[in-house]
């Protein structure tokens, strides 16, 4: 591997970045840069130590260096998302997604928002390509979609989490952030297991809107199985298929882990919203706005029959 000649803010070249996936490259490594000596890796450390001070500060640009840098520290074996890069400043100890934007870069930075439940963007670094790489957030506990594959994981998802989890994302689709797709592969959860959307997911299906995307969520939390997955001992198949022609989630599709921790009347107002969300007709399908609403007078509820007073 040659040595990293670019200058500490310049872009990197593609012939610098090893594919792994066809959005997402890989810094190479071998750089063997001395970080004592070099003031690009000092300057994009003080920028990210900055960052993760400063909750509400909009991503900055770090120098090439440094982000070569996080990726020579990276720990292959706590790379646990197969679409993330995971990078490392052991100085700072802590550890980042390191991602690839391919399009649409400055209008995802322009547009980005700091908000208490969507992933943090500390960064991020050109290429020459006009993509970007993105440092981001990392979550040590991966995603929900990971925790409902895992029978030992799912039961860690009781059921006011689960409620919680689909209040905090439609929080962040009440934003309206232009770039985010909401799936279960893309709700991250921190080492409290609170829901943080990733910042950088866009939406494959442009047909559909993302109440929809949501609705699928909330039925894959209720059900405790994934959308059209094939390799879990639940397969349902596919939801808008499985509900929307009967209008209902029948109770054996339900999860049985959490199943008898809903009252009647919170299931079913939580299975109607689902499906409202997922209805055929976009018009008929509640607001991001509603879905705050609803969701939190929902855990409103639940909170009061945990506590044994029923309203």
């Amino acid at each position: 591997m040659k040595a990293f000649q670019n200058s500490p803010t310049s872009p990197l070249e593609l012939s610098d970045l090893m594919i792994l996936s066809p959005v997402v490259p890989i810094l190479e490594k071998g750089s063997n840069v001395d970080s004592s000596e070099n003031d690009g890796i000092s300057t994009g450390r003080e920028i990210l130590k900055l960052a993760l001070q400063q909750t509400t500060k909009k991503p900055q640009l770090l120098p090439s260096d440094y982000v070569r840098y996080l990726c020579d520290n990276n720990n292959d074996e706590s790379q646990e998302e197969k679409n993330c890069y995971i990078g490392k400043d052991p100085v700072l100890n802590r550890q980042f997604y390191v991602v690839c934007i391919s399009n649409d870069t400055h209008k995802i930075l322009e547009s980005y928002v700091p908000h208490p439940n969507l992933q943090r963007i500390y960064g991020y670094c050109d290429l020459k390509n006009d993509s970007s790489l993105l440092i981001s957030e990392y979550f040590r506990n991966g995603t929900v979609a990971s925790f409902l594959l895992n029978a030992r994981r799912r039961v860690q998802l009781n059921a006011q989490r689960r409620v919680q989890i689909m209040i905090d994302t439609a929080r962040v689709l009440h934003t309206q952030q232009p770039s985010l797709h909401i799936s279960s592969s893309c709700v991250g959860l921190t080492s409290v297991l609170s829901t943080k959307v990733f910042a950088t997911s866009s939406s494959i299906d442009q047909g559909d809107d993302d109440v929809s995307y949501f609705g699928i969520l909330m039925i894959e939390l209720l059900t405790g199985a994934l959308q059209n997955n094939g390799s879990e001992d639940r397969k349902l198949g596919d939801f808008r298929h499985r509900y929307t022609n009967t209008g209902r989630i029948i109770e054996d599709d339900l999860d049985p882990y959490v199943r008898e921790s809903w009252t009647f009347n919170i299931l079913s107002q939580l299975i109607e919203l689902a499906l409202g969300c997922i209805n055929e007709d976009p018009t008929k399908r509640p607001s991001a706005y509603n879905l705050v609403d609803t969701l939190t007078f929902i855990s409103s509820r639940m909170q009061v029959v945990s506590y044994g007073f029923d309203m």
